[in-house]
C-alpha cells in the first residue's frame, strides 16, 4: 500500500542528541513510517531536510506502532508537533561526544584556543629507564633529581626550558638511555 506513495528521508534523535535512525516517511500529521525497525519514542525529534538546506524539525508526541492488517502492511503513525525550521546540523537534540586532552567542538566558529597538557607518564619513564640504565651511582641521583625538577617546572615554560637544558648537559654520557624519551620531554616546551 506504501509503495506508490512519495516518501522522504527523515532522521529520527533520540532525547540524548543520538541519531537513532534514518529511513523514509510519509510526511503528514500523522507521519506514516513505513520501516518496522525503528525505535522511535515521544520526545524524540524527527527531522527532514529540505531542497533550501534547512532542516523542518518535527517533536514526536505520540508514535504508536500499527500490525498489518490485510493489504496495509505494519507501520507507525506519529503524532507530532513542528518545531520550525533549523539550519542543517543545529539547534534541537544533538549531542557531541568529546574525549582526550586536547579535544574540542566547533559549531560555526572559530578555534582560537590554546590547550597545554602535561603527560606526567614520561617522567616516570624517564626516571624508570635511569634506574635501570645508568650504572654510576652519582649519575643516576643527579639525573633522577634533575627529571624531578623538570617534573615541578612543567607548568612554566620558562623554567622548564632551564630545567630540560641542565637535564640534557648532565645526561649527553647516557643518551642511549634516554633517547627514546627527548620527543616527549621536548613537546613539553610547547610552541
Amino acid at each position: 500500500m506504501f509503495k506508490n506513495v512519495p516518501k522522504s528521508e527523515i532522521t529520527i534523535i533520540g532525547k540524548d542528541g543520538d541519531v537513532r535512525h534514518t529511513t523514509k516517511a510519509i510526511m503528514g500529521d500523522p507521519i506514516v513510517i513505513p520501516d518496522q525497525s525503528v525505535s522511535i519514542f515521544a520526545g524524540d525529534e524527527i527531522r527532514r531536510l529540505i531542497p533550501s538546506g534547512a532542516e523542518e524539525t518535527f517533536e514526536v508526541l505520540d508514535p504508536i506502532f500499527y500490525q498489518s492488517h490485510g493489504r496495509i502492511p505494519a507501520h507507525y503513525q506519529v503524532k507530532i508537533r513542528r518545531k520550525g525550521m533549523l539550519p542543517q546540523g543545529t539547534g534541537g537534540n544533538y549531542t557531541i561526544h568529546v574525549t582526550g586532552s586536547n579535544s574540542r567542538v566547533n559549531v560555526n566558529s572559530s578555534d582560537n584556543s590554546h590547550n597545554v597538557v602535561v603527560d606526567h607518564s614520561v617522567f616516570g619513564n624517564v626516571r624508570t629507564a635511569i634506574e635501570s640504565g645508568v650504572s654510576n651511582e652519582a649519575d643516576r641521583t643527579a639525573l633522577l633529581a634533575l627529571v624531578s625538577t623538570m617534573e615541578a617546572a612543567s607548568g612554566d615554560r620558562n623554567s622548564y626550558l632551564k630545567a630540560y637544558q641542565n637535564f640534557i648537559a648532565a645526561a649527553a654520557n647516557h643518551v642511549t638511555v634516554i633517547a627514546p624519551f627527548l620527543a616527549g620531554l621536548a613537546a613539553l616546551l610547547g610552541g
